[in-house]
């Protein structure tokens, strides 16, 4: 009984300490680009900041670091190939060309129709990745939403926000904080061209998906749970079927 009351403590032991020393422990699955903006933050740390106000923020606000290899859709030009980065924080798009290497040109949110991420294995990126800006998919935010699988009748996006958190290891500097990545699903209605909020578990997604086909045969929430953005593409591939 001793051992067993010892090695639940050290277990609990090892998890404080990793928790306190920025390691976040893995449990299931977690979305690409929050464990790429993990990484960033755990590899900076406090040393590294951006002002932002009266704040000092450590991490990136980035989605899959300040450069990949992209395409830009505008009503005025189209761009193949270029560096792009993609902030979060306040949904502006930064782009680099020839004439501009080392400092980006920089588009206000809407002055995209959408944009695409190239694959890129080394941050994490293990197939494109397509945004659509939120006025054509009849949102009012100022926004950026991601493509995880859309068709005729219906498609599920993902919106990305970075907001400034607190660091629970700081205890110092008050005006330290760090830059948190969070996301939210959407379903999208071709029929009535709106777009709702979802709440972020199987069973809300499954309910609003069940309104285009029935889709329990191939949506569970074990699946959901082991890879929520795979388990959505095939659900929204079998209702288009």
């Amino acid at each position: 009984m001793k051992r067993i009351v010892f090695l639940l403590l050290w277990v609990i032991s090892v998890y404080t300490v990793s928790a306190q020393a920025g390691i976040t422990p893995t449990v299931g699955w977690v979305d690409p680009a929050m464990s790429h903006n993990r990484l960033i933050r755990e590899q900076t740390g406090e040393g590294v900041y951006k002002l932002i106000g009266p704040y000092k923020v450590i991490g990136t606000s980035y989605l899959f670091g300040d450069r990949n290899k992209g395409n830009l859709y505008a009503s005025e030009a189209t761009a193949v190939n270029i560096q792009l980065a993609y902030n979060t924080y306040n949904q502006e798009l930064e782009f680099f060309s020839g004439e501009n290497i080392n400092k980006p040109l920089v588009k206000s949110p809407g002055e995209v129709d959408s944009f695409v991420f190239l694959a890129n294995k080394a941050v994490g990126l293990d197939q494109d990745l397509r945004f659509v800006y939120g006025k054509h998919l009849g949102s009012s935010e100022k926004a950026y939403f991601q493509v995880v699988a859309a068709g005729p009748k219906a498609g599920i996006y993902k919106r990305y926000k970075a907001d400034m958190g607190y660091v629970s290891s700081n205890y110092v500097q008050s005006e330290l904080r760090q830059f948190d990545l969070l996301y939210d699903y959407f379903i999208y209605n071709a029929n009535t061209k709106t777009i709702k909020k979802l709440k972020n578990n199987a069973g809300s997604i499954q309910k609003e998906l069940s309104v285009f086909g029935d889709v329990a045969s191939v949506f569970s929430s074990d699946a959901f749970s082991a890879n929520p953005d795979a388990t959505i593409r095939k659900a929204v591939l079998f209702i288009h079927q």
